[in-house]
């Protein structure tokens, strides 16, 4: 069964629109869980209205709105879901009525989907959400319209994997799905990232770094992606913003701390390659394969290569660490 999460944040019209959208859906195995960050009663009341009457089961997470905490949404909603199957989507994307199809046929161990989206201009959302038109009328319109553009990324992404010039397709969290077993291996979204953007391309790298593929549906999967104001986290570009810096930081663990089941730095497996009084590593969880962390003192040359997937650099001189619960003090402020 799919489990399809709906993120959402005070935009009942549009949430009302989408929820509508899934109950023309041709695959019928799947529930619909509203992943609510933080809205208000009137998104409740949309949940509740449309709950009674859906062809799914439908119900509605909720999380005191704290900022733009898209991840930590995602995540809540996952735990509460009950399928196989993720598809993530957002409260402004409206699926096209075979949307459904490609993920519950391909998605699998191993497997993520990513399908795509139509961007609708104002005056299209403002018919579709006043009721001047139905979203019927507008799937063979835009899917005319995007099909240039689908058709090229399709190519594209085609020539991507074949030249391993970049890791495509993207992961586009507005309409893509993942096996929860491959979602709770990497635990889940990084809920360090607050604010718009590179959440999902965060999920997909590490997704593949456990050796998941992304597989490209985005002709046979559509939504119609409702306008809305850029948000303030996106201004004045996408690069500019404190997830942007977190997503280049460099290494990064598979299993973030901040993620579907939070994690301590206690938790991690580490090795210490230098000198001083943790270098046989006592009291730290020693690794059982590659470390998920490898600590070098600042100024030394290590004798081995560290192994871990993050490698951190501690001082030498400043900070000795003489135990654990030094050390542990350390990676807090810095993971």
């Amino acid at each position: 069964m799919l489990s399809v999460i709906i993120s959402t944040y005070d935009r009942p019209d549009a949430l009302r629109r989408v929820l509508e959208g899934y109950a023309r859906s041709t695959y019928r195995r799947f529930e619909v869980v509203v992943a609510d960050d933080g809205s208000g009663p009137e998104t409740a009341a949309v949940v509740d209205d449309l709950a009674r009457g859906a062809p799914f089961p439908l119900r509605r997470v909720w999380q005191p709105h704290e900022g733009f905490r898209l991840a930590a949404a995602r995540n809540l909603a996952a735990r509460a879901a009950a399928g196989d199957v993720l598809v993530l989507t957002d409260g402004d994307c409206i699926p096209f009525p075979d949307a459904l199809e490609a993920h519950a046929e391909l998605c699998a161990r191993g497997r993520a989907v990513t399908g795509d989206r139509c961007l609708l201009d104002l005056e299209e959302t403002e018919r579709i959400l006043g009721g001047l038109e139905a979203p019927e009328s507008a799937f063979e319109r835009a899917r005319r319209r995007e099909a240039p553009r689908l058709g090229r990324l399709r190519w594209k992404n085609r020539l991507y994997a074949l030249t391993g010039w970049k890791p495509r397709p993207k992961l586009l969290a507005a309409n893509a799905s993942v096996h929860r077993q491959d979602f709770e291996a990497v635990n889940g979204f990084d809920e360090r990232f607050v604010g718009w953007g590179y959440e999902d391309e965060d999920l997909a790298r590490r997704l593949r770094r456990t050796g998941v593929r992304v597989i490209d549906r985005a002709l046979e999967s559509l939504v119609l992606h409702l306008f809305h104001p850029v948000h303030a986290s996106h201004r004045p570009d996408a690069r500019s913003g404190e997830n942007y810096r977190y997503f280049k930081r460099g290494a990064f663990l598979t299993r973030p701390l901040r993620g579907l089941r939070p994690r301590t730095v206690e938790d991690l497996e580490v090795e210490w390659l230098g000198e001083g009084p943790l270098a046989a590593g006592a009291g730290l969880p020693g690794p059982r394969g590659r470390p998920e962390l490898s600590l070098v003192r600042a100024g030394m040359r290590p004798r081995a290569r560290p192994r871990g997937e993050l490698v951190l650099e501690v001082p030498g001189s400043s900070l000795p660490f003489g135990s654990p619960e030094e050390l542990y003090r350390f990676l807090r402020e810095r993971i």
